[in-house]
Order: C-alpha cells, then structure tokens, then sequence
C-alpha cells in the first residue's frame, strides 16, 4: 500500500508510446546469446509474481499502465504506458527511482544513453515517441493516488458494513468508521515498510537470477544493482 493523500485536483491523464530499434547480433560479452533473446529473458523475468505482489511500477505514482513488447519480429521494442501529468516530470520520476529498471531493458536497444543521465535519456525518448493521434480518457483527472484513495475508503464501508450485518455495536462502528477514514489521508508507515520490504525481495531476486544464468558481464549488471540499492535506501530512509 502506498501513501494516500487527499483526491487531487483534475490533472490530465497522457500515454506515452515508445518504438525503439533493438541491438541486433550478439552480445560481445556472450558470443552465443543475441540481445533480443536476452532481452526477452529480462522480461520475462520482470513480469514474474505480478499477480501475487506489488509492481515495480508501483515506485512510480502517475502510472496507470506500462507495457514493453518486442515486435517486427525482435527488431523493435514496443513501450506503452499511460500516466498522469507533463512528460518530463513523468520521466523525471522513472530517471530518479527505476533508472535500474529502465536500463536493465532498454540497454539492449540502439543508442540508449542511460536513465540516470536525465538530459540524454529525455531527449532518446522523444527521438523515438510515436503522436497519438487520438487517445480517449474514460476518467479524465482520475490520477493513481485518488483509485487507491478510493478502493481503501471502499474497504473502510464495507468492513463497517459487515460489523453493522452481525449485530456490532452502530454508534462504536460509526465512530470506529471515523477514525478509519481520517487514517487515509495519513502515511501507513507498516504499509509501506511491507510494500519496499516487497519490492526490494523480489527484485534482488530477479538480479539474482540474471547473474546466477550469467546472462550479463559484471561491467553491465553491477552498475544496475548498485543503483538500485541506492533507490532502496533512499526510500526506505525517507519513511523511517
């Protein structure tokens, strides 16, 4: 569970829409594996216990959605996502707390600079951003914050609601309801403590797996590691 503050004002939901050239070949590091073959690996990876766990993407508060495809037949890599928000400050948030992640990807496509070099990586983004043309919103203003507000103060009536079907106590449930919703627009330190506990678990895990495969030279993966630990701790220093 991630923070929840009070709904915000309408705010624009965009997408954004990625075509980039994948490195053809093979790794000089791995003369026998292809950077597409690789790179289908790492995602997969990436997807592992998306059902049973928090999203990386979930570091990310203005995301609604993001989604990588290899297509044309592993020349390109298809990037979607759709999020709240300008665009700069969209990637800005991806540059400071998943450049592990973007890299981990992205590194097997043609002329990618890094996400940590924020300047460099803007503008291989927009090099390689295709127009919508059209895109439709069915909940224009509706940001992440205000769904996980929402469903959390769902939760809080139907719990009451429960209590209220087996005979509690109304005047206490109602006063027990109160304090249930005034919790929301707080910080659920435990919440939270869980959520990076979460993450950090399964993403050391898929590094781990990586290494343990030897899908990457020390010089390719260390880096990526490195920057993660460093998110990790940031993060976890800013809610202790």
């Amino acid at each position: 569970m991630r923070e929840l503050e009070s709904i915000a004002p309408a705010t624009r939901v965009r997408s954004l829409v990625l075509i980039t050239p994948i490195l053809q070949g093979f790794v000089p590091s791995l003369p026998a594996l292809r950077y597409v073959d690789r790179l289908q690996v790492v995602l997969d990876g990436s997807s592992d216990g998306k059902d049973t766990g928090p999203s990386v993407l979930d570091l990310i508060d203005s995301v609604h959605f993001g989604q990588w495809s290899i297509i044309d037949g592993g020349r390109r890599l298809l990037f979607v996502s759709m999020f709240v928000g300008e665009l700069e400050p969209y990637l800005k948030d991806f540059s400071v707390r998943m450049a592990w992640g973007l890299d981990l990807i992205w590194m097997h496509c043609e002329g990618y600079p890094g996400a940590a070099q924020f300047e460099p990586f803007v503008a291989w983004v927009k090099q390689h951003m295709v127009q919508a043309d059209r895109f439709y919103e069915a909940n224009p203003g509706v940001t992440v914050v205000d769904i996980r507000w929402w469903k959390a103060l769902h939760a809080q009536f139907e719990e009451f609601r429960r209590k209220a079907r087996c005979g509690g106590d109304i005047v206490s449930l109602f006063a027990e309801l109160e304090r249930g919703i005034a919790r929301l627009s707080g910080i659920d330190e435990v919440a939270e403590s869980r959520f990076l506990r979460s993450i950090a678990g399964s993403v050391r895990a898929n590094i781990q797996d990586l290494k343990d495969q030897r899908l990457f030279a020390p010089a390719e993966i260390e880096p990526i590691e490195r920057n993660f630990e460093q998110v990790m701790a940031t993060l976890q220093g800013e809610k202790s």
